[in-house]
């Protein structure tokens, strides 16, 4: 499989006039016609049953450029960590819009009861700390299954198909 395997399936687009409020969101992350099903399926295992939504599809594509930068050897490691880390949103009003987009979908529910477990729960902790954990779990769960899936169509030998296809004659 390509080593730039993933990423290059991922494109930055522009919503037409009239689609977004203001030039914040009058772009948008997709998946490129005739990515394999592989991308497909991680992106939306990814969303975790949400409807498509751009935050994921940004993480998804944050990832996917993340695993094409490790050495094949560090694919194991702490990268995750480290990604997830430095791309927790650092602005309260941003990181508590996060909150408030995602608290009632199951990405939300499953980065918070992580934190849970991990002994966070009964401790007083201030609460934009503690948003920033939840999404911190919530890109973690996110870049993992990106590279679940990366891992899998490597050792599958699952080829980008439309690539080969119009090389052949």
């Amino acid at each position: 499989m390509d080593r730039q395997g993933m990423s290059k399936w991922f494109e930055v687009a522009r919503r037409a006039e009239g689609q977004h409020k203001d030039e914040e969101d009058a772009t948008f992350v997709r998946v490129k016609d005739g990515a394999p099903a592989w991308v497909l399926d991680a992106v939306r295992e990814a969303h975790q049953g949400m409807l498509p939504n751009d935050w994921v599809f940004e993480e998804c594509r944050a990832a996917a450029e993340a695993i094409d930068e490790c050495d094949e050897g560090a694919l194991d490691g702490d990268w995750i960590t480290e990604h997830a880390d430095a791309r927790v949103e650092v602005y309260t009003k941003q990181l508590f819009q996060w909150a408030t987009d995602f608290c009632l979908t199951e990405i939300f529910a499953e980065a918070e009861e992580r934190a849970n477990d991990l002994g966070d729960a009964g401790e007083k902790i201030e609460i934009s700390k503690r948003l920033s954990m939840i999404q911190f779990y919530a890109i973690d769960r996110i870049a993992q299954t990106m590279l679940d899936a990366y891992k899998d169509a490597r050792d599958e030998g699952e080829d980008e198909t439309e690539e080969a296809e119009e090389a052949s004659p």
